[in-house]
C-alpha cells in the first residue's frame, strides 16, 4: 500500500456507515429532494396511464390529494367512495395556491432531477408536456416498492381511480368546484388543512 492511499484511508473514520440502498427511515419531504422525486415517481406508476401523465397541471392537481390525504378522503366521498381514515395526516409537504390551485415551486427542480438521473422523460405534446417514466424509472419505482412507502402508494391508487381520465383542467375545476378553501388563498399563500 502506497503512502498515498494510507493517508485517504486514514481520513475516513472507522465508524462511517453509508446506506447506498435506500434510507432507514422516510425523511421529511420539506428536508428530502429524494422523497419529493420519489412521490412523482411513484405517481406516474400507480396514478397515470402506462407510467405517463399529461400536462403539469394533471400532474400537480393529482399530486395534491396524494400530499393531502384530508382532501383525498373528502373527494373520494364526493364519488361516494370510501376510504381508509386518513383524516389526522398532515400533509407531507405543503403546496401553496398559484394561479391554476394548488402548486409547488420545486416541481422544475425534482423535474430536473429525474431527467438528469434518466427515471423520466419530459416530451411536449398538443395537450401539455408528456411525462413518462423510463425503464430505468420503472425498476425505482420497483425499488420503492416498501413499506416505507405502502401510504404514498395507496393513496396515488386511489386518485388513479379518481382522476386518472380526467384531464388536468378537469381536476382543476374539481378542486375549485369542492375546495373553496384551497382556491380562495391569496396568490403564494400555503395551503393548510
Amino acid at each position: 500500500m502506497s503512502n498515498s492511499s494510507s493517508s485517504r484511508s486514514s481520513s475516513v473514520p472507522n465508524d462511517l456507515k453509508i446506506n447506498i440502498r435506500r434510507p432507514a427511515k422516510s425523511p421529511i419531504a420539506e428536508e428530502s429532494m429524494e422523497l419529493h422525486a420519489a412521490r412523482l415517481l411513484l405517481l406516474l406508476n400507480y396514478a397515470g396511464v402506462k407510467g405517463k401523465i399529461i400536462s403539469r397541471t394533471k400532474i400537480a392537481k393529482m399530486d395534491f390529494f396524494v400530499r393531502y390525504p384530508v382532501y383525498l378522503q373528502k373527494a373520494a366521498a364526493i364519488h361516494n367512495i370510501k376510504i381508509e381514515d386518513e383524516i389526522d395526516i398532515k400533509p407531507e409537504s405543503p403546496m401553496i395556491r398559484y394561479k391554476y390551485g394548488p402548486w409547488d415551486s420545486k416541481y422544475y427542480n425534482i423535474f430536473a432531477l429525474l431527467i438528469a438521473k434518466g427515471l423520466i422523460t419530459v416530451l411536449p405534446s398538443k395537450n401539455g408536456d408528456v411525462f413518462e417514466l423510463t425503464d430505468r424509472g420503472r425498476y425505482a419505482v420497483n425499488e420503492l416498492d416498501t413499506v416505507e412507502f405502502e401510504n404514498i402508494i395507496e393513496r396515488c391508487k386511489v386518485v388513479s381511480g379518481l382522476f386518472r381520465n380526467k384531464t388536468g383542467s378537469a381536476i382543476k375545476d374539481f378542486i375549485y368546484e369542492h375546495f373553496p378553501e384551497v382556491t380562495s388563498r391569496s396568490l403564494g399563500e400555503e395551503i393548510s388543512v
